[in-house]
């Protein structure tokens, strides 16, 4: 029998995951916690065939915790279960070693249908269109030098100063680069610039 972990605070994950378990054609056994120092506790005592982790957590960023669970132990699979969908978070969640991605408001059946194909062997992310071309490849090349130094922590004036171009220019870019990439922020920015090299 394969056993899960849910990591995940919405009981309801819980009891929705349950139900469409029992439609498995293999048995799997659920076991549900609802924090990362819970998850600790539990993966001390339990080993686990699967991990399904939601990237919202009270005390913990998922994508972190990824990256943690992915240190302690690298052949541990861990499937993404989030309500986040940009293809930043997917990237990112590919990058920290996750085998796969599955979106909240997908149907449970996707859920088990990836569940069952990691337990496989296999890999469960979602048909990122842009897969072969990603979020970056609509940038300009100015935009890439720009994505690329502010990546690296520099300042819209320090960038301004390098390129000799006017700090206002620069926003103009950086406000494009963030509308094309679909990221909100220079964080999200430097995350998606880091996975793709």
């Amino acid at each position: 029998m394969a056993t899960l972990l849910l990591i995940d605070d919405h009981p309801l994950v819980q009891v929705a995951l349950e139900a469409a378990l029992t439609r498995s054609p293999i048995p799997l056994q659920l076991f549900a916690v609802s924090s990362e120092q819970q998850a600790r506790d539990y993966l001390r005592d339990h080993p686990v065939n699967l991990i399904i982790l939601d990237i919202g957590l009270p005390d913990s960023d998922g994508l972190e915790l990824l990256k943690r669970l992915k240190h302690r132990d690298e052949n541990q699979a861990v499937l993404i279960y989030s309500a986040q969908e940009e293809r930043l978070y997917i990237r990112m969640a590919q990058a920290a070693g996750a085998a796969g991605y599955i979106a909240k408001r997908q149907p449970m059946e996707k859920l088990l249908a990836a569940i069952l194909a990691i337990l496989g062997g296999q890999r469960a992310f979602p048909d990122l269109s842009e897969a072969d071309n990603p979020a970056t490849a609509s940038l300009t090349s100015k935009e890439r030098q720009i994505l690329a130094l502010l990546a690296r922590g520099l300042s819209n004036l320090q960038i301004a100063e390098q390129l000799h171009i006017s700090n206002k220019t620069v926003s103009t870019h950086k406000k494009n680069i963030l509308d094309k990439t679909g990221t909100h922020s220079v964080v999200e920015l430097a995350a998606l610039w880091k996975a793709q090299q």
